[in-house]
């Protein structure tokens, strides 16, 4: 894992300052790769690179690297799974090291712009291209590995891993884009297709991007099939299991300490029961909360199951205030996940004795495992109500509450809830992952804005793996993707994700719905698949992962301290973009303040 940056601009290698505010940008990222760092300096173009050893700890893994024609140089963040198999292939290429940066240069002389149809990894990269004098870059297809950029001032093209390397070069204005911050009121984080600054953007997943000549080309490389897989159950099961095995295998190869998280559910128990056929001595982390959030004692089961040297660390009531401020500081961006406190923690304590560590991100999204999904299934099987009538299914509701009739109330009730989502689409934007109402949210800013996310797919209303798509391409890459890539990297540790390998990604978005979510369970395929390798309180138990008892912490005195001087204070930053009076409404102890609270800190810390 690394952090690059770089400058384009005509005749740049003339202008000596140019060399300082690169070397800003990435001081500003050292975090990203204490290592090593490096830059190299065309006529137009200048690289910048920090970087954090992970394969080939040799000097050979230097950046900006150089193709074996010196005409192509590249900085490159991310690991490239099954690189090795790759450069068998690549016989025509004259390799001078042992490492995936390389093997990315090798393709692209050999495939051009079309290069990252043939990665599969977590990647976010910049070649330059002396000959053509043109920058091709590209990010990976989930958005593990962030890419954002900038015109300057000056009309510069400046890209960077990080927003705040980006504001390291003071080249670009910092108003923020009230877009975002409508997205983050409804949704509680950025977009993953717009940034918290109105004049620096980020490139999507599965997109490149070719600047030449002051001209920026953007595309979309890589998408979700359209056609669903014919297959049996048995032969289901039997080529996911393959997929998931071979994942974690490649995610393990590395020339540093390998460890993992386990929060005591399915996901990370599965990871921990196949990274250990290949990794003897695993160490495993998990985060303790207090009372009936705690998942430890099953994570200890499949910990002392597999005899992993386990670890684990807590937030005490008193800590979670000064942490908060500490971890929104370092944010670019706010986030309100109540998890990056937990996971700040434990990144924090994985630091100090490994340097990546495999987590079980996106295994929801991936095999069906949230209720909602459930809920859409409902939907489709009932079908929607009459809209129209919704205001007589209101009346017959309080008219069944008045006179006792329960069995009529719940059959209003039963209408009210298909008529306002009549299909699984309205119900997946109007009731998941969603904070503050449309009109809230336009209240509290005084304004009409209706950001949505855009999705590069077809809506179908009658397959669930819409919903699930939705989910993969939307909150995986705004939110916990962003929490878990920034908050690791600020402790110099990088996260793995196998169950985002490109392959089992594919397999699954084709697998049909009825594999992974039926009425009465959550993630089938992944139960029958590798159920007998976990203990049966995580196979049977409801899913919890990394929660938190909100009410509770927002009472804690300091927090209470926080909301009183920066909620209640109409002279707070946040209240340049936030009506004072509409924030007071909703102090209550909830998401919703909980939301507030979070921008209002970071806000104040810009």
């Amino acid at each position: 894992m690394c952090g690059i940056a770089g400058i384009v601009k005509k005749n740049i290698l003339k202008e000596d300052f140019y060399k300082e505010i690169l070397k800003n940008m990435t001081d500003s990222i050292i975090h990203r790769g204490p290592d090593d760092e490096g830059h190299e300096f065309f006529q137009n173009c200048f690289l910048g690179f920090r970087r954090l050893a992970i394969v080939d700890l040799s000097s050979d893994g230097h950046q900006p690297m150089y193709s074996d024609t010196k005409n192509e140089c590249i900085v490159f963040n991310g690991e490239i799974y099954g690189y090795r198999e790759l450069k068998k292939e690549l016989s025509h290429y004259r390799f001078q090291s042992n490492t995936d940066t390389e093997v990315i240069l090798s393709l692209f002389q050999k495939h051009g712009t079309e290069l990252p149809k043939y990665l599969n990894g977590m990647f976010a990269f910049s070649v330059w291209d002396e000959e053509n004098q043109q920058l091709f870059c590209a990010r990976d297809r989930f958005g593990e590995k962030p890419f954002y950029y900038a015109t300057g001032k000056n009309g510069e093209f400046i890209f960077a891993s990080e927003i705040k390397a980006i504001l390291a070069t003071n080249l670009v204005d910092t108003e923020l884009n009230e877009n975002a911050v409508y997205h983050y009121l409804r949704h509680m984080y950025v977009d993953s297709q717009q940034t918290i600054y109105q004049n620096i953007k980020v490139l999507p997943p599965a997109h490149q991007l070719i600047y030449k000549d002051g001209n920026i080309e953007i595309s979309q490389y890589w998408n979700f099939s359209n056609n669903e897989l014919q297959i049996s159950e048995e032969e289901a099961i039997i080529k996911f299991k393959d997929l998931v095995e071979k994942s974690v295998e490649k995610q393990l190869v590395a020339d540093v300490k390998v460890g993992a998280f386990l929060s005591g559910g399915l996901d990370s128990g599965t990871l921990i029961a196949l990274s250990s056929k290949h990794n003897q001595n695993l160490t495993t982390l998990g985060f303790q909360y207090e009372g009936d959030w705690d998942e430890m004692p099953d994570a200890r089961s499949i910990a002392e199951k597999y005899k992993t040297d386990h670890k684990e660390v807590a937030l005490q009531s008193s800590e979670i205030p000064k942490t908060l401020v500490e971890v929104l500081s370092k944010m670019d961006e706010p986030i309100a996940d109540t998890a990056i406190l937990a996971t700040y923690t434990i990144c924090k304590e994985a630091a100090k004795n490994m340097t990546v560590v495999i987590t079980g991100n996106a295994g929801d999204e991936l095999f069906g495992g949230y209720g909602w999904y459930q809920k859409e299934k409902e939907i489709l099987e009932k079908g929607g109500a009459n809209s129209a009538l919704l205001p007589f299914y209101k009346i017959g509701s309080a008219l069944s509450e008045k006179l006792g009739l329960e069995k009529a109330r719940q059959y209003f009730l039963d209408k009210i809830f298909r008529a306002k989502f009549p299909d699984i689409v309205s119900y997946q934007k109007g009731k998941v992952h969603n904070n503050f109402s449309h009109e809230e949210t336009s209240q509290l800013l005084n304004s009409v804005s209706k950001y949505e996310h855009s999705y590069a797919f077809d809506l179908d209303k009658n397959n669930l793996n819409t919903c699930m798509k939705m989910d993969l391409t939307n909150i995986i890459p705004g939110d916990y993707l962003v929490k878990d890539d920034r908050i690791a990297m600020m402790h110099s540790i990088e996260l793995r994700t196998p169950f985002l390998d490109k392959n089992l990604v594919e397999f699954c978005s084709a697998l049909p719905a009825k594999h992974k979510v039926n009425s009465s369970q959550t993630k089938i395929i992944l139960r029958k698949a590798f159920g007998n390798l976990l203990t049966p309180n995580i196979l049977n138990k409801k899913k919890q992962g990394f929660g938190a008892p909100i009410a509770d912490w927002l009472k804690i005195p300091e927090m209470e301290e926080l909301t009183a001087k920066i909620l209640k204070n109409p002279s707070s930053k946040i209240f340049t973009k936030l009506d004072f009076n509409e924030v007071q409404k909703q102090l209550n102890y909830n998401y919703k303040h909980w939301s507030l609270l979070v921008l209002g800190i970071w806000m104040e810390g810009r």
